[in-house]
This record gives structure tokens, sequence and C-alpha cells, in this order.
């Protein structure tokens, strides 16, 4: 019965060792026309990981100076019903108001809704009190540096150093790939001729630009490659790969015999705006 190799990849952990081996099987090819007629080849395979580092920064109380979390809690509020059944009049009360105003055909209603606050994380941790800071006092710290979320891109910026040869694009440890076409609005008026026209040129040269891509506010960002793909049938395309980190491989799996010289740079990646170490 087959075996579905793919539930057999272990994970692995940090190691300084070569990668482990996860898997081992017979790899069988049967395609005489490429000269590979019913040959079987005995082979092992480690998973090659990826740099990509966790977003590691906290919430800081500005007014204690002591950090903070947030917890979904049930939040109460009163208020008044309109003519139509609006709500009118909301405001948020406390546990102790919201028993003077639930009345049975009251002056005022109550509602209550999960929320997100923010409370004093050693009070809540250690001491288990509740107490609450306002969202508007609220900043966030890495390595003691207040830091700001990334918002969303609306220009891709190339910079000098942003480019990359297209023989290198595996090295890149891709999320997704996004299709590029001209914005047929009246107001920018882009031709589809001039897009064409700068893959081809990229096609020409060999080469991907690499520039800093953020979907929307947050701390997530990605290393945005853009490059031309000419499928066989002559369609081309303009494509960005959204990068997660560049591909980590371990010299120890390398097929090929040491060679002496310098090793190659490392593939360009997206320089960060503010300070915060997440992924490259």
């Amino acid at each position: 019965m087959a075996r579905n190799i793919f539930s057999e990849v272990e994970k692995q952990a940090e190691s300084a060792t070569a990668a482990r081996a996860s898997w081992r099987g017979v790899l069988a090819i049967d395609i005489p026309a490429i000269g590979l007629g019913a040959v079987e080849y005995h082979l092992r395979a480690a998973k090659a990981h990826g740099n990509l580092q966790p977003v590691n920064f906290i919430k800081i109380d500005k007014k204690t100076g002591k950090e903070v979390v947030s917890r979904e809690v049930p939040v109460m509020y009163r208020y008044r019903e309109g003519a139509s059944g609006e709500r009118m009049e909301v405001q948020e009360i406390s546990r102790e108001e919201a028993k003077k105003f639930v009345r049975y055909k009251g002056e005022y209603q109550i509602s209550v809704r999960n929320e997100k606050r923010f409370f004093l994380k050693q009070d809540l941790e250690v001491s288990g009190k509740w107490v609450e800071v306002p969202a508007d006092r609220i900043v966030d710290k890495q390595d003691g540096e207040e830091v700001e979320p990334f918002d969303r891109t609306q220009r891709i910026e190339v910079d000098r150093d942003g480019f990359v040869s297209l023989e290198r694009l595996s090295e890149y440890k891709f999320k997704e790939v996004y299709e590029m076409g001209p914005d047929t609005d009246k107001k920018v008026k882009e031709t589809g001729g001039r897009i064409r026209q700068l893959a081809r040129y990229l096609l020409e040269k060999q080469t991907a630009l690499v520039a800093f891509f953020s979907w929307g506010r947050g701390y997530q960002f990605y290393t945005g490659v853009i490059y031309p793909y000419e499928r066989k049938d002559g369609r081309l395309w303009l494509l960005m790969g959204l990068s997660e980190g560049v591909l980590v491989l371990d010299d120890a799996w390398a097929l090929e015999e040491d060679k002496e010289g310098a090793p190659l740079a490392s593939v360009p990646v997206a320089k960060k705006k503010p300070k915060v170490t997440i992924a490259k």
C-alpha cells in the first residue's frame, strides 16, 4: 500500500548538527524520451528551513512603565431603544451599575459583548488583580525602544541594491505568489505595453526586483520579489513572490564536492523600516 511521504516529515529542532533525514525511499523514473528509462534512485530527504524569526515586542503602559497584556473579557453596556429599535445613548457600565439598570420594563436595557482589553501583566498573572489600562496609554517596545506597526504598502520602493538574478529565486521561501498587471483606471493611465516592456527587460537581464512589502497595519512584512516568468508557449507574466525568509540550506547536504573559493553572498532581502526583529 502506498504511503504518504509528507505525513512522515518530522519537524526538525534547531541544532548545530547537520540536517537529519526525515524520509527515506525510492525515486522510480520511466521516461525513455529523456533517457531515463526504468531507473530507480534510493534517496533520503531532510526539511530545508527558512530564516523566519518571530516578532518579539512587548506592550507598555506609558504612565506607569509597566508591561500590559491583552485579554478577551465580557463588557456591559446600557442603552435605550429608539422608535425603530435602534440603540441610543450607548454607554459602558460596570457590573455594579448593571444591577441598578436591570429592571423589568425599565428605562435602560443591558447588552454584553466580548472585547479585547489591556491589563497590567504582573498584577494579573501574579496577584490575580484585573487592573485595566486604557488603550491610548499603551505603546509597543522592543529592546527598550518604541516601535510602530507598519502601514499597508501603497508604493513599492526598490532601492539601488534591490535586485537579484533569476537563477537564485529558489533561495527565497515564498509564502504566496501574485500576478501583476497594469492599473487600467483612467486617473493613472497605465498601459499593458509598458508593463510587458518591464517584464521583457527583466527577462532579458535575468533580473528580479527586491523590495519591502506589507499587507496592512501590524508588524508582519515580507520581502517582495518581482520577477518575469515566460512559459514555453510564449505567454509572459510579471509575478511578485512574498518571501517569509531565505532558505537555509545545509552544506552537508550539498551534492557537489567541496570547492575552494569564496561562497556566494546571501540573496538580498527587504530592508526594515522601524526597528523590529522579524523575518527579512
